[in-house]
């Protein structure tokens, strides 16, 4: 898959601010993934360059989200976001400036997995990033079944909205506040290897998972490279993760 097989509705881009893409993962690189999470949710060390974070109940303690996924294992996921059309649509969103700033995993667990509040990523980043969009993968079925996933229709038009402290949301300041000031609820029916995306400043957030599947997703966010200074470790240009694809195709096909 590439980018040219994308047949996207701009203009419903950007009056909704998300777009649903449908398939754009193989099931062999799904499978893969998820084997690599599973291996992960099992050990008993994880590096720490994931930056993991675990659901838990009782005795129970499983994987809720890890980070920096193209950093921690380039050879496994620069050929799968090139496949993915993950790279062209970036450049044809933003241009050759788009860089890589966020590759993470959404990984809410059968029975335990915790919601997510509705939020907007560019509310809980430290600087502000025009341009920058979300493509959002599914690994499992998503639907409110098992927690899903939501977000609000043009929402990302009234800019970066405040956010609030909610003890009844832990993991960061939430816009619960502002929900019924915004339009009906969409929520997000994806088969495994069906993608979204959405626009930085798009309300979005999920459900807790009370079923007893797993409800997987994995996350890239792009972002214009001239519109902010970052760090090079923070990042990896385009044409970076195209060279890293170049050389696993290459590796694999010896």
């Amino acid at each position: 898959m590439t980018a040219t097989s994308f047949d996207l509705d701009w203009a419903k881009f950007r009056r909704n601010g998300f777009l649903e893409l449908g398939p754009r993962l193989s099931d062999s690189d799904r499978l893969a993934v998820l084997e690599h999470f599973d291996k992960l949710d099992a050990s008993d060390r994880i590096p720490p360059g994931y930056q993991a974070q675990y659901d838990e109940q009782g005795e129970t303690r499983r994987l809720r989200k890890l980070r920096r996924l193209l950093w921690n294992d380039k050879k496994l996921f620069a050929p799968i976001l090139h496949r993915m059309g993950a790279l062209d649509l970036a450049e044809t969103l933003i241009g050759p400036s788009a860089v890589v700033i966020l590759h993470a995993a959404f990984l809410k667990p059968a029975r335990i997995g915790t919601h997510v509040a509705p939020h907007q990523d560019q509310a809980l980043w430290d600087r502000h990033l025009p341009g920058s969009f979300n493509m959002w993968c599914a690994l499992t079925d998503v639907s409110p079944a098992n927690g899903g996933l939501h977000g609000y229709p043009g929402s990302h038009v009234h800019g970066v909205i405040e956010h609030r402290d909610d003890p009844d949301h832990p993991w960061h300041e939430t816009l619960s506040y502002k929900v019924p000031e915004l339009a009906e609820r969409h929520d997000f029916l994806l088969k495994p290897g069906d993608a979204a995306m959405w626009e930085s400043t798009f309300v979005h957030g999920s459900e807790p998972n009370t079923s007893d599947e797993d409800r997987r997703g994995m996350v890239v966010v792009f972002a214009d490279s001239a519109a902010a200074n970052f760090r090079e470790r923070d990042v990896m240009t385009l044409d970076q993760v195209r060279s890293l694809a170049a050389a696993g195709a290459a590796t694999e096909s010896r």
